[in-house]
Parts: structure tokens; C-alpha cells; sequence
């Protein structure tokens, strides 16, 4: 009754609430029987964030949409059945809101992101689809208290992450503040409960001095022959919150809890309204902003300036026209609310969903995909400036390393200091709005691998990976060729006879001692895995687990220089131990040789008068010098063998000039 009732005093044609009505009837046949979290009818829901939508006058697609959002998610009803029902455009609408709920992913974290990588790629085809899952979102919000704990800690989260920004990005300043202060109830209900129950406590204040206030202004506005009103506004408690937390403050500390908004007809009258504002009260010095000269990135436009009233009472007044502040309040709803005329094309100044576009290109792992989204797109921007007077957008936080990488991912790589507005800043000092930032740069690129932490944007950290990736793959190709070349200059039978993989080896070693080799990783035994390729760990060496998205369980040498170029390692690291219980003794020996050959065939005769067997058998060619070369061996042996003894016997053989223990 709430929504067909609202959508005749919205005024919208019986065409549109037949077709509207065809929605309802299919949404309340398809929901039947299911219930919310709540206890209340799920049908409930769907006409809830009908009603939201209907209210801010859009169109009957969208309003279809949120009464069909969850249908093809959690009921029989298909993608192509909608469309044949209700055409391609609410089809496409509805599949941009459903969750990715059946992808066969490794967590819940991977099908969150790749909803929101599906939702955000529908959104850039129609923007329409974000104002239905916002609505949605806000709905959904209202009700959380009946979910788990924690599943009311992750949803939250993810609002405050994701859709909150987003509406903020949008222009969509009711939505995001509605969103913020549902958020914070959620996390923070101690907080939330402080600030309101204060608000109330302060509202009699607020009135006498919004009435004194205004009251002035009203006096001088009327003589001056300018067309206005004038509105009371109070900070969102969120936006207090934020506050106390950035500024380590008292809630009793913050000044702005509440101020006034007048609205006039023209840009003109703005600046003229704001000259007589602070010919009648003191404006606190740098406390004024144009955002009508310099609009924010969503489209914001208003006058801001702070003054003292009264009783020494601080006061924030808002100027600004008619039109931007249904703008500034709904964004790219405002034309449907104020049926302004303009389309969903009109808002081609949101230069993001430019960067969005090329986000959404990028071959990224569905937790890159969401930390770019989070940190880069959606954060809130700071301007900068080049020495040349070129300007660059920058998430909030950004250093000047990321600065550089902006600039270009060469200038980053040689990047060796920095100077914000003349003077040296350290490379991970984060930047402010409107500095001059110049980079230093030296010949050659030589960027550091702590620069990853250092750095806040995730372009900047996947150029850096880059980097050191491809020095990576130099290592590798340098090590084929230095084995290319060792094949060459050594014996065949040697070489294929008597060099190892890990997997050889342990078969080597299992077959010998009838016991099988295997990892243990907190006491469990029966892990599958595979050893790495760079370090080649065999036992006894010291070894450390890694835990990949695509191979599972990579087992490393303990010392393996390349761990220290693997993205996530840190996180990913797992703490494992050779679980074989062998009858007889693994030892790894370093040994300089001379270069004919023979040291094999001398350790063999040795190893056959202990009972032992060559499991491993290396020769670094690379390091040949004067006749003698590096190389490596690892020896099987009766847990009986006298190691020290042997060891002598060893470093006497004639082709062995030094031997240590590995």
C-alpha cells in the first residue's frame, strides 16, 4: 500500500504503476514462504527498497528492479525470464545487483570481490544499477541487528569500504551519510549512542543560536534585495566521529556539530551573501573554501566558511544556489528527484570512473581487484601539483613515492628524493592538498623492495613488483644459460646420472630406507606439495612453507633469496618441518674440486666403503677458477658412521682441495 500509494503522489503515469504492479505481483509469487533474518517476511525487503527508490522519482525500471533483486538470486527465476517478462534493461539491472553466490572460489572474501568487480563493470554500462544496490544496501543496513555478530562486523565493513565511498563519489551525500551512521552504530554502538544522546543534549543551544543567526542575517539579506532561504544542518555522526578520532578529541571539543545552509538563486548572489556573512560575524582564518571556483571531484559546489558567534561559538554557514544543492544532496539522482531534465550521460565529469574503466581491464586476483577499488578509486583525492604546473589526482594518504610513479613508472624506479613546495620531504611523508611536488631522480632505476610498504596506491606497488620480477626472471634465465654451459663441459654420465630434483632425491632416499618423506605442518602429515624450483631443498636443509593461490603448499629453503620477491609471502608463510623418520643419516657437504671429474668417482669409492649412497651431486661451473670449481654434494649414511672421521677421509681425496658441512 506504502509504495502504490507513493508512486500516485509521485505522480507517475498508470502506464508505469501497471508495470511496476507486474513486478510486485511476480516478486511477492516467486518470495513466498521465505523469511528474513528477522523473523518478517522477506517480501519485505523488496518492496522496502522499492519504496526508497520510488521516493526519489525514478524511473519504473529501476523501481522493478528493486522489487526483482533478488529473484534470479534466490528463487527459480531466470536472467532470460525477466527479460521476457520486462525487457533486456531490467534484466541487465537485476544480473548487475545479483551476487556472485555459486563461484567456486577459495573464500568468501574472493566471491565479495568479484560481486563487486561484476556490480561496478553493470554500473559503468548503466549507472542505474548502483543507485538500486544502494538503496538495497541502505535496507539492508537498517536490519543488521538480527544477523551474527560477526557477520554484522563484515557487511559493515564492506559498506564503509565500498558503498558508502561510492555514493560519496556519486555525489550521493544523503545516501553516504545514511550509510556512514549506520556503519557506525554497527561498529562502534558505544560511540554512536555517546554523540547522539550529546546532540540531543545540545539542541536548545543550537536553536538559539541558529535563531540569533539568522535572525541578523535575515535583516541584512531582505535590504539587499537577494532571493534566499535558510536551513538548519547537523554534522552526521559519523563525520564527528572521524573527527575525534583524527584530532584526538572530546566530543565536547568539536565546534561544527551543527550550522546553517542558505540557498539563494544565483552564483552571484553566493558571493555576495558570503561578503555580508563576514561583514556581520568574525570568520575564523582558514576556515573559507570555494568549492564553487574548485568543485570536488563528484561535482560538489558550495561556499564553506567558519564564524564566531554569541558566545564565542563557532559556526559553520554553507552558501550556495538551488540547483547544487540538490547536486550536492542527490547527485546523479538529482534529475529524476527534481526531474531536471538531464540523462545519466550529463555526468561525464566523474573523472574516476575513467580510472574504473581501466581498473576494470587489468587482469587482477579478485583481493588486488579489491584493495585497488578500496584504496585507489574510492579514497577520498588530493590534488597536487608538477613544478610545470601539470595537476594530479592522488588518493588521500599518497606519498610523494606514489607522486612519482603517477608521474611515470621510469620516474618512480629512479625516484631518490623529494621536495614538497621547496623543501626535502622523506618519500613516505604523505602528501596535502595543493602542494608543488618535485621528484629527484638518479641515472639509473634502482628502486628498493621496502618501497612496497612505503608506497600507498596499488599502481605504485604493482610497478615495483614488476620491477623486481623481471629481475627475477633475468636470475632465472642467467642460471639456465650457466647450466647450458655446464652440460657442455661436463661428462654426460655424470651430469643426467647424478643430478637431482628434490622429488628425486626423496625418492632416492624412500627407496633406500623403506620410509617415505613427507612435510609436517602442525602436526599434520598428509599435506600435498611441491618443492620450489629456485632453492631446490632436500634434507636436512632448514626449510619454510608458502602457501600460493594457484599450486598450494611450495616448499622453500629456509635461506631461498627468492622468497624475499614474492608478493604476500610475509602473510602467506607457513611455519613446516621434514617429517621422514630415516634408519640411516643425510649429510650436506660444500667442496672446492679440481675440474677433471674425478671427485665422483673418488666419493663413490668412499661411500661404497661406508654403506653410503650419493643422493646429491652439484657442479657451479660459473665459478671455475685456476683449475678448481665450486660444487655440492649430500650423502646417505648408517646412523653407525663416525661423521668426524669421515669428514677427514673425505677432505684427504686428491681431487677435494676444501670441504665444509652445508
Amino acid at each position: 500500500n506504502a509504495l502504490f500509494k507513493t508512486l500516485s503522489q509521485k505522480g507517475y503515469p498508470e502506464e508505469d504503476i501497471i508495470f511496476i504492479r507486474k513486478a510486485f505481483d511476480l516478486a511477492v509469487l516467486k518470495h513466498e514462504g521465505q523469511k528474513r533474518a528477522s523473523g518478517e517476511e522477506y517480501i519485505i525487503h523488496p518492496i522496502s527498497v522499492a519504496l526508497y527508490l520510488s521516493e526519489m522519482n525514478v524511473d519504473r525500471e529501476m523501481i522493478a528492479t528493486g522489487l526483482l533483486h533478488d529473484v534470479v538470486e534466490d528463487t527459480d527465476v531466470t536472467k532470460e525470464q525477466v527479460a521476457a517478462m520486462f525487457g533486456e534493461s531490467v534484466a541487465n539491472l537485476v544480473d548487475g545487483v545479483t551476487k556472485i553466490s555459486k563461484l567456486k572460489t577459495a573464500s568468501n572474501n574472493e566471491r565479495k570481490a568479484e560481486t563487486i568487480r561484476k556490480m561496478l563493470f553493470a554500473m559503468i554500462l548503466d549507472m542505474r544499477v548502483i543507485i538500486v544496490k544502494l538503496a538495497d544496501k541502505i535496507h539492508n543496513m537498517s536490519t543488521l541487528q538480527f544477523l551474527p555478530v560477526e557477520k554484522q562486523r563484515r557487511i559493515a565493513k564492506e559498506t564503509l569500504e565500498i558503498y558508502a565511498p561510492l555514493a560519496g563519489k556519486l555525489g550521493l551525500g544523503l545516501i553516504k551519510n545514511e550509510l556512514e551512521n549506520m556503519v557506525l552504530k554497527a561498529l562502534k554502538p558505544n560511540v554512536f549512542e555517546q554523540i547522539e544522546k550529546y546532540s540531543k543534549e545540545k539542541e536548545s543551544e543550537k536553536l538559539d543560536i541558529i535563531s540569533q543567526v539568522s535572525k541578523k542575517l535575515n535583516q541584512k539579506l531582505e535590504r539587499s534585495n537577494i532571493k534566499y532561504s535558510i536551513k538548519s544542518r547537523v554534522k552526521h555522526y559519523y563525520s564527528v566521529y572521524n573527527k575525534m578520532k583524527e584530532y584526538n578529541k572530546k566530543i565536547e571539543d568539536i565546534f561544527d556539530l551543527y550550522g546553517i545552509r542558505i540557498i539563494t538563486e544565483t552564483v552571484e548572489d553566493c558571493y555576495a551573501v558570503f561578503g555580508i556573512v563576514h561583514s556581520l560575524f568574525k570568520p575564523l582564518p582558514g576556515r573559507f573554501k570555494d568549492y564553487i571556483a574548485n568543485p570536488k571531484s563528484n561535482g560538489y559546489k558550495s561556499l564553506h566558511t567558519t564564524v564566531m558567534v554569541g558566545n564565542r561559538k563557532a559556526l559553520e554557514i554553507q552558501i550556495r544556489t538551488a540547483e547544487m544543492d540538490m547536486m550536492n544532496e542527490y547527485g546523479v539522482a538529482a534529475h529524476w528527484l527534481y526531474k531536471t531534465g538531464n540523462t545519466m550521460s550529463d555526468q561525464g565529469e566523474f573523472k574516476w570512473l575513467e580510472s574504473l574503466k581501466k581498473v576494470q581491464q587489468d587482469e587482477l586476483s579478485p583481493e588486488d581487484y579489491y584493495q585497488t577499488i578500496r584504496n585507489d578509486i574510492l579514497r577520498e583525492e588530493i590534488y597536487v601539483f608538477s613544478p610545470k604546473g601539470d595537476i594530479f589526482e592522488l588518493p588521500k594518504g599518497a606519498t610523494a613515492l606514489d607522486f612519482a610513479y603517477r608521474v611515470h613508472t621510469e620516474v618512480g624506479h629512479r625516484c631518490r628524493g623529494a621536495k614538497a613546495n621547496g623543501q626535502i620531504i622523506p618519500l613516505h611523508s604523505p602528501l596535502k592538498n595543493g602542494m608543488i611536488v618535485e621528484v629527484i631522480t638518479a641515472k639509473e632505476s634502482l628502486p628498493k623492495m621496502e618501497w612496497i610498504s612505503l608506497v600507498k596506491t596499488v599502481d605504485a606497488k604493482k610497478k615495483i613488483r614488476h620491477f623486481f620480477s623481471l629481475i627475477e626472471k633475468e636470475k632465472k634465465d642467467q642460471l639456465q644459460e650457466n647450466a647450458k654451459k655446464q652440460v657442455k663441459s661436463t661428462p654426460t654420465d655424470i651430469v643426467r646420472e647424478h643430478e637431482f630434483t628434490p622429488k628425486k632425491i626423496s625418492d632416492k632416499i624412500s627407496s633406500k630406507t623403506g620410509d617415505k618423506i613427507f612435510i609436517e605442518m602442525d602436526g599434520e602429515r598428509n599435506l600435498l606439495f611441491t618443492y620450489a624450483k629456485c632453492c631446490k631443498p632436500i634434507p636436512p636443509n632448514e626449510i619454510i612453507g608458502f602457501i600460493s593461490r594457484g599450486r598450494g603448499l611450495i616448499i622453500h629453503r629456509a635461506d631461498c633469496k627468492s622468497i624475499t620477491c614474492i608478493k604476500d609471502f610475509e602473510e602467506r608463510k607457513v611455519t613446516v618441518n621434514w617429517g621422514h623418520q630415516l634408519k640411516n643419516r643425510i649429510v650436506a657437504y660444500f667442496m672446492r674440486t679440481t675440474t677433471n671429474n674425478k671427485s665422483y668417482i673418488e666419493l663413490s669409492n668412499v661411500m661404497k666403503k661406508h654403506g653410503g649412497t650419493i643422493i646429491e651431486f652439484r657442479i657451479d661451473e660459473s665459478t671455475i677458477s685456476n683449475d678448481i670449481v665450486d660444487g655440492y654434494f649430500t650423502i646417505e649414511l648408517p646412523l653407525k658412521t663416525n661423521i668426524d672421521n669421515l669428514a677427514k677421509e673425505l677432505s684427504a681425496l686428491p681431487s677435494i682441495s676444501f670441504l665444509d658441512r652445508r
